[in-house]
């Protein structure tokens, strides 16, 4: 055997180098929620709903603290005792990003509860395909409304962000 040959063997059985991968951290989100809604009634009624959320978002890879407005809209089937909804919420981040979030909405609304945990995903812009967890104020059963209160979300990326 020559001694490139030798060299070769030798690199060909060296361990092959294996690939990791930074883990996927959520982006943790707290703020405030105002929403405009029609107004739950004791029957299931077509309605709207519009408002603004601000959060300041922290994990995953952002270096620091960070500022986040979001618009939310949807329409909703619900009543006084169930919320059956599509929400589209898009959260602007500073650098001019965006990212569409959708949360479909099928929950029993217990009596004195004050706000509801759903699940959606990013369907769209930075984090797409993540998953989304967040805790928004519910409407009072009544005429239409200005929900406020305070707003959570938190969005566990698909795969780690460059």
């Amino acid at each position: 055997m020559t001694a490139g040959c030798a060299a070769a063997a030798l690199l060909s059985s060296a361990p092959a180098a294996v690939a990791t991968s930074a883990p996927v951290l959520p982006v943790e989100c707290t703020g405030t929620s105002k929403i405009e809604s029609d107004g739950l009634k004791e029957q299931p009624t077509p309605q709207t709903y519009k408002g603004t959320r601000s959060y300041v978002c922290s994990g995953g890879d952002l270096l620091a603290p960070t500022a986040v407005e979001s618009v939310v809209e949807g329409t909703a089937n619900s009543s006084c005792t169930k919320l059956s909804a599509t929400t589209r919420e898009t959260l602007t981040w500073p650098d001019g990003t965006t990212s569409e979030i959708e949360i479909p909405i099928e929950v029993a609304i217990e009596p004195g509860a004050v706000d509801v945990r759903v699940t959606g995903t990013v369907v769209k812009g930075k984090y797409a395909g993540g998953g989304v967890t967040s805790t928004i104020p519910l409407s009072r059963c009544g005429p239409p409304a200005r929900v406020e209160g305070p707003a959570a979300m938190t969005i566990t990326p698909a795969t780690p962000v460059a």
